[in-house]
């Protein structure tokens, strides 16, 4: 069996859960112990990443998720992404609006024995608002 790099399991994890859906990947490619950072949140726990994915899928649709690019180095791997979605659902306080979404963003991991032991996430959440209406900026 060949051997992952750090590359490889980082672009599994996001190929499984953000193109597939399939959360398995979750419990398959992180750490028990795993330290999470994501705009808006800290958490320690696996269970925070599920209900990041689930916040996410019960409010877009059509899911569509890309790497855009990904650089590793030492036990360090950069992955810049983008999803869109059809807002189907709540998203915190904003009720659905049929609206088509994009949103970028980028994501540090730090790997450990094949599994991932944080995250640091950013992601451009002044965007999404603006797109489903939200936000309105002045002229």
């Amino acid at each position: 069996m060949p051997v992952l790099t750090n590359a490889d399991i980082v672009r599994e994890y996001h190929e499984r859960v953000w193109v597939r859906d399939d959360l398995t990947a979750i419990d398959e490619c992180w750490s028990p112990s795993a330290s999470v950072a994501v705009t808006g949140f800290e958490s320690s726990t696996l269970d925070a990443i599920r209900e990041d994915v689930a916040r996410y899928r019960g409010a877009f649709t059509e899911v569509e998720a890309h790497i855009l690019d990904l650089i590793a180095e030492g036990d360090k791997v950069a992955l810049h992404w983008r999803t869109s979605g059809l807002h189907v659902g709540p998203y915190g306080s904003v009720a659905a609006t049929g609206r088509v979404i994009t949103m970028e963003g980028m994501d540090i991991f730090r790997v450990e024995d094949g599994l991932i032991v944080s995250c640091q996430s950013l992601w451009d959440g002044l965007s999404v608002y603006e797109q489903l209406g939200v936000l309105d900026y002045p002229e």
